[in-house]
């Protein structure tokens, strides 16, 4: 049986998972005309679910559907439809129920009071809201992140039964998943996402929300606002942001993504607003290092490329993206891009568990075949790869971004050939992405720039550089 990793993206308190399952299963039963304690319909397709709700009897707060369908204040009146499941999830519960593929019932939430996941018409009317529902502000970072991977924070119900394997595993529904992510894609970057970015409850310009992204970017909230940090347009009510995806994007002003020692060719800088986890040295060509709790090779994560062999006996430094971090990808390097290449993660099961990633190379000529292990569930999950011929001493250097879970993509904007100054945009995470590698070649001496830091006291101190956060342009590394 595949390793169960698929819930170490949630909180680790299950109290959280189990709150946001259980208020996302009741909006879900009755956005799709179910009563969320007995099941039965009420209403039926098409039907106004405030006036339905109001006849069965049910109390329930309609601003609570604000995600889903919109603005529905006093001030900006939405009428709300009783829905139909979307036709991609619909063909899903025609699958299951043609195949019979048993989705087993989920064990109760470990938190008294909370709603349980009955069968799969649960299961699919919670996809179902999910497709067209951006993610919303959270005022804790566990909240927020299980509303960053709502469908995992669902699945982990049905993973912890007998049958969960099999049923997560089984091709006819790896590939079905597949289809909801990419239309949960789709719907992230339209227009109509953009509902989530309001100044209300869970909205992405309520005090909280901004205020929170410029802890990351560097700030102080009580000094500095959003629009010190990020190019935005405050007059607009979505602050000229057209999308969630736009805003999940949002660029930093110049000033704040600056580069530390531009014209040292010596120094490396940080290619990502992010925390350094991880120097790994010497590490051999087949060696096991780890990326989002799993283990990688450097043939693995480098798509077995013709040009693996320079990093042998190479260091690798990693560091991990907050959800509220910079997304962008700047270059730590000055130098020319030799080639980039996106491994895009595709579902396939087969005996034992494999994870077959499509690699395509520039122009999108080649498509070759790599396995990993598969962790349980294995969403589209990509990689970019990004090959940068720099100044001597440093020679080439290799730029990783690994997606995070669902929907997450990456997008490569620097093209083969372009010369690049530190700080020259590479590329950039969509909707997700939480790792980011620098790999060196072999024969380099990498050391570690100590970091500002504070100590218990609030006095100003070096500390180390794995563990620190560190902000797009910085310098982290010194080569020899």
């Amino acid at each position: 049986m595949p390793k169960t990793t698929v819930c170490r993206w949630l909180p680790k308190d299950p109290a959280v998972v189990d709150a946001f399952v259980s208020d996302l299963l009741e909006r879900s039963c009755l956005i799709h005309g179910r009563d969320p304690k007995t099941r039965v319909r009420f209403a039926n397709v098409g039907e106004n679910l405030e006036t339905e709700i109001s006849k069965a009897g049910m109390r329930f707060d309609m601003n609570r559907l604000r995600c889903y369908y919109g603005s529905i204040t006093v001030d900006q009146p939405q009428i709300c439809t009783v829905g139909a499941l979307h036709p991609i999830v619909q063909e899903f519960q025609d699958y299951v129920e043609r195949e019979g593929v048993m989705f087993q019932q989920a064990p109760p939430p470990q938190s008294p009071g909370q709603e349980k996941i009955e069968d799969y018409v649960d299961l699919m009317e919670m996809i179902d809201t999910i497709l067209t529902t951006a993610p919303t502000h959270g005022e804790d970072s566990a909240s927020q992140m299980a509303a960053s991977v709502p469908l995992y924070a669902i699945i982990s119900r049905f993973c912890n039964t007998p049958g969960g394997s099999s049923v997560f595993t089984h091709p006819g529904v790896n590939e079905r998943f597949g289809r909801v992510f990419l239309a949960w894609n789709v719907h992230l970057t339209s227009s109509a996402s953009k509902n989530v970015i309001h100044d209300g409850e869970g909205g992405w310009l309520s005090t909280a929300a901004p205020n929170a992204m410029v802890v990351h970017a560097g700030g102080n909230p009580e000094q500095q606002a959003f629009d010190d940090f990020y190019i935005c347009d405050t007059s607009d009510p979505h602050y000229g942001f057209n999308s969630y995806d736009d805003l999940f994007v949002r660029e930093l002003k110049p000033i704040h993504r600056a580069v530390v020692y531009p014209d040292n060719p010596a120094i490396i800088n940080s290619a990502c607003t992010s925390t350094i986890y991880q120097l790994y040295y010497d590490l051999k060509k087949t060696d096991d290092f780890w990326i989002k709790e799993t283990p990688y090779s450097l043939n693995h994560m480098l798509g077995e490329d013709d040009l693996v062999d320079t990093f042998v006996g190479r260091t690798i430094i990693q560091a991990m993206l907050a959800s509220l971090d910079y997304h962008r990808w700047r270059s730590p390097v000055n130098g020319t891009v030799v080639k980039t290449r996106i491994i895009s993660g595709l579902m396939h099961h087969s005996p034992p568990p494999t994870f077959y990633a499509g690699c395509l190379d520039d122009d999108h000529e080649d498509f070759d075949v790599i396995t990993r292990s598969q962790d349980f569930v294995t969403a589209i999950s990509t990689r970019a790869l990004i090959f940068i011929q720099a100044e001597e001493l440093v020679g080439l250097i290799c730029f990783v971004g690994v997606g995070l879970c669902e929907v997450s993509t990456c997008e490569i904007t620097a093209k083969r050939g372009q010369v690049l100054k530190k700080g020259d945009e590479l590329g950039m995470f969509h909707f997700g992405g939480s790792t980011h590698c620098l790999v060196f070649r072999g024969g380099l001496t990498v050391t570690p720039i100590m970091q500002p830091g504070k100590d218990d006291d609030g006095n100003d101190i070096e500390v180390p550089l794995v563990g620190s956060k560190v902000q797009v342009g910085k310098d982290i590394l010194t080569l020899g």
